[in-house]
């Protein structure tokens, strides 16, 4: 079974993993901007 699985593999070309890196830059960057309003919330309510 896990042969048949590696045969069916097909690694992914430079465009699709472009692709992915810049949507992963795109969610740290959301992330980041999510947590340093939180951040502020969090302090001002102190």
């Amino acid at each position: 079974m896990s042969r048949q699985i590696a045969d069916g593999f097909q690694a992914p070309t430079l465009s699709e993993l472009e692709a992915r890196v810049r949507g992963l830059e795109t969610q740290v960057a959301h992330l980041t901007e999510l947590v340093k309003t939180l951040s502020g919330q969090n302090r001002e309510s102190r």
